[in-house]
């Protein structure tokens, strides 16, 4: 059982597609592009939108995610944009309400989409209201930040988990296409 306001959709990117991310991401880290996030010990993101780090093949599986979720009516999310996480070993996300002040002025909430692409172990599986979900590499999951408590448990593998967030502003109404 899944939590409502949550859609998984498997193998939404290829073995190939999967590699370039990752190593993109890997690559981003060793020059230093992911800056380590305050919000907890290794863990390491980089804010990618409208910089030269959201290289044409991520503005490709972004607007792919836009036609999946039928969102070219909604803006990016002006807080986050689009990001590249890095969880290393031994690293969490802690349990966590994303609140925005366009939660309030604009009458909105806050999608993220993310596309897993490594996590080795069920340990890189996120936790949405109290329940982890198996999220399978290559997949991808919508759900509201601003809506549910979110995090992961601890990384316990050899190597990080990476995901690709693409966040979106939309109305308080949206519902995900069936």
């Amino acid at each position: 059982v899944m939590p409502t306001d949550l859609v998984v959709v498997r193998n939404f990117i290829t073995a190939s597609e999967q590699a370039e991310l990752k190593s993109i991401a890997l690559d981003y880290f060793e020059q230093g592009i992911l800056v380590a996030n305050s919000r907890g010990p290794g863990r390491f993101r980089a804010k990618i939108w409208s910089t030269p780090h959201c290289t044409d093949f991520i503005k490709i599986l972004g607007d792919r995610i836009i036609k999946q979720f039928n969102l070219n009516d909604y803006p990016v999310d002006p807080t986050l944009g689009w990001i590249i996480s890095l969880l290393q070993p031994g690293a969490q996300i802690h349990p966590h309400i994303d609140k925005y002040s366009y939660d309030q002025e604009m009458r909105a909430k806050h999608l993220r989409c993310n596309i897993m692409v490594s996590k080795d172990d069920v340990s890189g599986n996120p936790v949405i209201a109290g329940q982890a979900i198996d999220i399978a590499e290559n997949s991808l999951w919508g759900f509201f930040p601003s809506e549910a408590v979110h995090s992961t448990d601890v990384i316990n593998t050899s190597s990080p988990r990476i995901a690709y967030q693409f966040g979106f502003v939309v109305p308080q109404d949206y519902q995900f296409p069936v």
